[in-house]
Parts: C-alpha cells; structure tokens; sequence
C-alpha cells in the first residue's frame, strides 16, 4: 500500500514547483528583455554619436577657459602689485598721470600692441564712466572690445533668472569688489576677461577699473572634436564587444541561479515552520530610547515650571499682604534664571531637531573667543551654577579671531559649562583658550565627579545621559560635536572618574 505523503509536505512541493516555475519565466523574460536593450542601447549609441561628441568639446571647453580664466585673473593680481610699486615710486613727478602710467604698463607686462593682436589674441581695457577704452587706443581694438561686450551681455540676457532682468557686463566689470574678477563666453570666437581695480592693491590711489581680454580662444575644437569622436568610436566598440560577452555570460548565468535557488528553496521549505528574525527587537529598542527621551525631557521641563510657579504664588501672596520689595525681587529674579534654564533645554532640543532634518546652517563671521566667553559666562553662568563652584578665564589677550557662527559656538561653551556644573560641588571651573599652529584649542576643565571608563566611548551620541547620570536629556554633547565638526575643527575629552573631567576642542584661526 502505498504511503500518503503529508499534507505540508505536499504544500511545500507544490510551493517549490511554483517557485521554480517563476524564476525560469523570470530568467527568460529578463534574457529576451536584456537582448531588447542590448540592441537599443547600440543604436540609441550610434545615432547620438555627434550629440556625445559636441558635450565632449563644451565640458572640455569650460575647462580650458576656466583654467585660462584662473590664470588670468592670477596675472592681473600680480600686474596690480607691480604697477602700485610703479606709481609709488613715481609719485614725486608733478601732474602724474596714473592712467598713463596703468596703460604704458599694462602693455609690457602683457606684450600688447596691434601687431600681436591676431597672433597673441588679447587686447587691454580700462574702465570708467561706464565706458571702455583700449589698450592701445586703435579703432580695431575699439571694435574687438566691443563685440566682446555684446557677446557677454547676450550671455546675461540668456540667464536673466540669475543675474537679474538689467544685469549687464558694464555693470559686472563697474561693481567693485576686493579681489579681481573675470568672466568667459563659449560663444563666438570665444573669449576670456578679466578686470581688478587699482584701489584694491592700494587706496591711495585713484579707482581705476582695468582689465585684458583674450579673444579667439575656440581655436583647438577641431582637434578636440577630433579627440572626441575617435573616444566615442573606441567607446562604440568596446561596448558592442562587452554586451555580446554579456550575451553569452547570462546563459551560464540562468543555470546557475536556477541551479542555486533550487538548493536554497530546499533548505528554506524545511524552515518554514521556524519563526522568522524581523526588526521587532530593533523597534522596541528605538521605541525604548524615544520613551525615555520625552520622559526625561518631560521631567527637566517640569522641574523649573514647577520651581517657577511656587516662586511666582509666593511673590503673589507677598504682594498681597506685604510691601517689602527685595523678598519679592528675589523670587522674581529666581523666576527668571528658571524660564533662562528652561529655555537653555528647548534650544537643544530644537538644536537636535535641526541637525536630524539637516536644518542647522552656520553663518561664520570674524569672532572674538574672549569677548564671546565672558559674554556667556555673564549671561548663563549665575543660571546654572547651583553647587556653588568657582570659574577661572585664562584667555590670552593676542590670541587672533577665528571666523565662526558666534550664537552656535555660544551653545558649545554653554553645553560643556553646564555639564561642568552640574557635576563639580565646591569646585572650580577652567576656561582656557592656546593658538596652537594654525588652530585655536580650548579647555574647559572641572574638578567634579569625572565620566567613567564604562560612559566614555557613548558620550557623544545622542540621548545618551550616562549611567551615573540623572538630570539632562542627553543631547549637549552630541550638538557640541556637531558644531565644532561643521566648523572645521575637532572635539574631545579626557577624565578619570571621581577626578574631574576636560573638554577640549580645536577652532581654524581666521
């Protein structure tokens, strides 16, 4: 009599026929549609081989002018440094035309003259009054300068939506600016400009605009169209070569997936009834940390609001039935370091909310380290000192600016000072700032309880309190490491526990 096969395992042959079924049809339909966009792609290749070739030359041709552009403009820096000494030593002449002397001299140091012109592809300008003047003075060079205008406006007007419905290249090359500046256009011949003013490299000396233009600069795309195409006829070739090899490798391929799946399904199908890993566990642990986050920020807010509002019955009560002010100040200026303090905990959380969304932009500006210190010391300390500890500032008065976001870095040195005061009782606590190289380092240093071996490695991520640790939302350290790293600089601590904890970080100077 023959045997009855079980029902699951009848249910797991018919699943893996299935199964089976669905990856040959799936390996089939992926061969024929691979032989569909093998064929496509050669032919979308053929057919925009020029379209290839003429992006090859623009991206190579915005290269070229840009390189020549930075070059330029490096060589009208230096010419701007030789002709103030120029100048400068011939100050004592009487009625001393700068303007002459600009001209005469930006034509050596360019070796411009009309002769060269066509050869050498650059003429000078200067600029004033809302015209251009050639160097040489030559009704050729008049022409050439003005065509190159009308080609650089023509480029503005083509992309009003950036420069503006009115922006012109007389206003671009008028506007003053603190270094030199400089332009190009594709279009044309192709040209290349670039202009400083002479105030820049010395400001006793009148504002004159001036500038060199190099025209005909599309000469060689010739030969990079000829470069291009031979690259787009060798890429032709080898993809042709590397999809007939695909052609033939997914062939073996099919086999042994279909050999392989086979294998694994057997496995599988006799671990059906096992219970499967999911992301539970992980969900609970995330679940975990964000329960106990709004729990303990639940209870950092409630603290002070609790503190405030028996601050402000008491001086309700007080102003009720008595007219003594100072008790009444008192409580008032309790109030007021509490809202203070409860304010210091929703900016890090709303700190920690734009970092997650990528929100926090830094706007860096010249800052003064010392200034900046004590303007947070006098602001907060008096806040957050509860324990009735001391504060040491050792900044040197030399010490050079850093260009920093000055509110952001204000948060840092609020952050380590909390944390500082929270864990010192009776002690002291030490700013000090060193130039080392070219950096900027501070030390915020206390004399408390220390962050243990076990706390150490975590105590930048976020959330994480420490576990020795009861009050706080976990969320200083992690905002403190974001900021100083968006700076530039780098961010570390060291502390043996029960002897007292430094945090030291590094600023670039300005």
């Amino acid at each position: 009599m023959k045997k009855k096969m079980p029902k699951s395992r009848l249910l797991r042959r018919r699943l893996l026929s299935v199964l089976l079924l669905c990856i040959i049809a799936i390996m089939m339909i992926f061969y024929l549609v691979f032989n569909l966009v093998y064929k496509r792609s050669t032919n979308i290749v053929v057919e925009h081989t020029s379209k290839i070739a003429s992006n090859t030359v623009d991206t190579t041709a915005h290269g070229f002018f840009q390189i020549k552009l930075g070059s330029l403009q490096s060589s009208i820096e230096s010419f701007g440094d030789s002709v103030c000494t120029v100048i400068g030593s011939l100050q004592d002449i009487p009625d001393l035309d700068q303007n002459l002397v600009l001209e005469t001299h930006l034509m050596e140091y360019f070796d411009i003259s009309p002769s060269n012109w066509e050869i050498e592809g650059i003429i000078g300008f200067t600029f004033s009054n809302g015209e251009f003047h050639s160097i040489p003075s030559d009704p050729e060079g008049d022409r050439i300068i003005q065509e190159t205008i009308e080609e650089f406006n023509n480029d503005y007007e083509q992309h009003s939506d950036f420069y503006g419905e009115e922006y012109s290249f007389q206003k671009h090359v008028g506007q003053y600016t603190e270094l030199s500046s400089g332009t190009y256009s594709l279009k044309g011949s192709g040209y290349i400009c670039a202009w400083d003013h002479l105030i820049n490299h010395n400001v006793l000396y009148d504002d004159i605009c001036y500038g060199v233009i190099m025209f005909n600069q599309n000469h060689y795309t010739e030969l990079i169209n000829n470069i291009a195409a031979e690259q787009t006829k060798s890429l032709l070739d080898e993809m042709n070569t590397l999809f007939q090899r695909y052609v033939y490798v997914i062939i073996a391929v099919i086999a042994g997936v279909m050999v392989l799946f086979i294998i694994i399904s057997v496995i599988l199908s006799k671990k059906l009834s096992d219970p499967i890993v999911s992301e539970h566990d992980m969900l609970v642990k995330v679940n975990e940390m964000k329960t106990t986050f709004l729990s303990d920020a639940s209870h950092e807010l409630k603290t002070p609001l609790a503190t405030m509002s028996g601050y402000a019955q008491n001086a309700q009560m007080e102003l009720a039935y008595n007219f003594d002010k100072e008790p009444i100040m008192e409580k008032l200026q309790r109030i007021s370091s509490e809202a203070n303090r409860m304010a210091l905990m929703v900016t890090q959380i709303l700190d920690a909310t734009r970092i997650e969304e990528g929100r926090m932009i830094l706007e860096p500006s010249p800052c003064d380290l010392d200034s900046l210190v004590r303007k947070t010391v006098e602001t907060y300390f008096a806040v957050l000192n509860k324990n009735n500890n001391r504060l040491a500032i050792r900044i040197p008065i030399e010490l050079p600016k850093i260009n920093a976001d000055s509110s952001r870095l204000q948060r840092v040195f609020v952050n380590l000072i909390s944390n500082a005061l929270k864990h010192t009782k009776n002690g002291t606590i030490l700013i000090k700032a060193e130039e080392e190289g070219k950096f900027i380092k501070v030390t915020v240093k206390d004399t408390g309880s220390g962050i243990s071996s076990e706390d150490m490695p975590h105590i930048w991520e976020r959330y994480y309190k420490g576990k020795h640790s009861e009050t706080g939302t976990g969320l200083g350290l992690y905002i403190c490491k974001f900021i100083i790293e968006s700076h530039g600089g780098k961010i570390w601590a060291e502390s043996e526990y029960g002897n007292g904890t430094s945090f030291m970080f590094t600023l670039p100077v300005r």
